[in-house]
């Protein structure tokens, strides 16, 4: 069962890393320029956002097993499509084969995560799911852990299609693992279902979201297009934004489950890694050394987990633990703020060492206090997967908007970024309140 919590909710990282590891290298495999790839990963991302916000109503339909197992085929088979046709043909024919083989099994392996959490909700006995939640929360970092050791030793010597026929085994070893348990997960229905109106809702604002994001991506966020965009967007969160409200009455969810969502949403904003990178970069610091910080704020995050995972598993102190990951992410994430005035190399990977700790460690809290409501209400098992997904690519569009508005009013944008990100991580503290008030 340990291995469906760690490939389920691993599997995605490892792939969106891979293509990330180094974008230049990617690009030369495939013989298509550098800005293709990162317009590739970000197909690739909204992919997997919105086929997860579909994820509710696909399984009012179809037992939670069933949509896990197929989707585990359906990712393998993408992965073995696109290692057979990477080489073959010309640029343009190359790339649309990418879009399509990798943003297919993308949007596959996200439904992934749900999937095994719902199976972790069978699991008989608290402090099993506690345990089984805790490898599942840290799957995420340790997949970027992963990842890039895999494409750096393994990539030059196998080659594109080689390496990608490799990591359709793992789709595969997830669904023999799922196929072999003994654990069932319900198939919600009744009061436990997520109502059709909502799940549309929501995905017309995550796809409405997608338009617009794509739309700043390659016109510019002031542009025509863009700017016609919003109206649109800002329609469908509030029609969303009305269905569930009232959901939110007509469930046995707690607000303190409610709480605990909005404040995993809100944790991913100001922690998405990306403008830290960059502003390294610009800075000239060696891409190896980058690398390196990146792999120590995913170890950390993921020995927070685990820390926390111990600490919960031996006594009920989840109030305690996330004050105190609540107090490492403020930290961690407001040291950013110093990097313009700070050339110091130790300075850079201890504020990603403690913003790492700190988001393990309070994701594990929040994702046990939801799932803790969600066995009364099966459906809502996505609910933790959808908060993360979604509020990182959320809190990405966002700081890229704050990016491209500070270079019309400062000499470097990156203090602004920097700024906004440290209030974002301040705004985590009211909602974790809240949260454990009614907890």
């Amino acid at each position: 069962m340990g291995g469906i919590a760690l490939l389920g909710n691993g599997l995605k990282s490892v792939v969106t890393s891979t293509v990330l590891v180094s974008e230049a290298r990617f690009a030369s495999f495939l013989g298509i320029e550098v800005e293709r790839v990162a317009l590739l990963m970000e197909a690739i991302v909204a992919g997997m956002v919105v086929a997860l916000a579909m994820y509710p109503l696909v399984v009012r339909r179809f037992a939670v097993r069933d949509v896990a197992l197929a989707a585990a085929v359906i990712g393998a088979l993408a992965f073995a499509a696109f290692a057979a046709g990477a080489t073959d043909g010309a640029g343009r024919t190359r790339e649309a084969w990418a879009y399509t083989c990798l943003t297919l099994g993308g949007a596959a392996l996200v439904w992934l995560a749900p999937g095994a959490q719902s199976l972790v909700l069978g699991w008989p006995g608290t402090e099993g799911r506690k345990a089984l939640t805790s490898i599942w929360t840290g799957a995420t970092p340790a997949g970027f852990l992963a990842a890039p050791q895999l494409a750096k030793w393994l990539l030059p010597g196998l080659g594109l299609s080689a390496y990608f026929a490799s990591l359709a085994i793992l789709p595969l070893a997830f669904a023999a693992l799922v196929a072999t348990t003994a654990i069932a997960a319900q198939r919600p229905d009744g009061d436990d279902a997520l109502p059709v109106r909502l799940v549309v809702a929501f995905a017309a604002a995550v796809v409405t979201f997608e338009a617009w994001s794509t739309a700043g991506s390659v016109l510019g966020y002031t542009a025509a297009a863009t700017l016609a965009t919003l109206p649109l967007l800002a329609a469908a969160a509030a029609w969303f934004v009305k269905r569930a409200r009232q959901f939110a009455t007509s469930i046995s969810g707690t607000p303190s489950m409610w709480f605990s969502v909005a404040a995993l949403f809100a944790l991913e904003i100001p922690t998405t890694g990306f403008f830290e990178a960059a502003f390294l970069y610009d800075r000239g610091l060696p891409e190896a050394l980058v690398a390196d910080r990146a792999t120590l704020a995913a170890a950390a995050q993921v020995a927070g987990t685990l820390v926390a995972g111990v600490v919960l598993h031996r006594s009920d102190l989840a109030g305690r633990v996330a004050w105190i990951a609540c107090g490492l992410v403020v930290l961690g994430v407001g040291g950013y703020a110093a990097y313009p005035a700070v050339h110091d190399t130790w300075y850079y990977m201890a504020t990603a060492a403690v913003a790492g700790m700190g988001i393990g460690a309070l994701t594990l809290v929040l994702c046990l206090a939801i799932i803790g409501d969600a066995r009364q209400a099966v459906a809502l098992a996505a609910l933790p997967s959808i908060a993360i997904m979604v509020g990182t690519e959320v809190g990405l569009e966002l700081l890229q908007c704050a990016f491209a508005a500070a270079r019309g009013i400062a000499a470097s944008p990156f203090p602004i970024v920097f700024a906004a990100q440290a209030a974002a991580a301040v705004a985590v503290v009211p909602l974790l309140r809240r949260a454990l008030r009614h907890g």
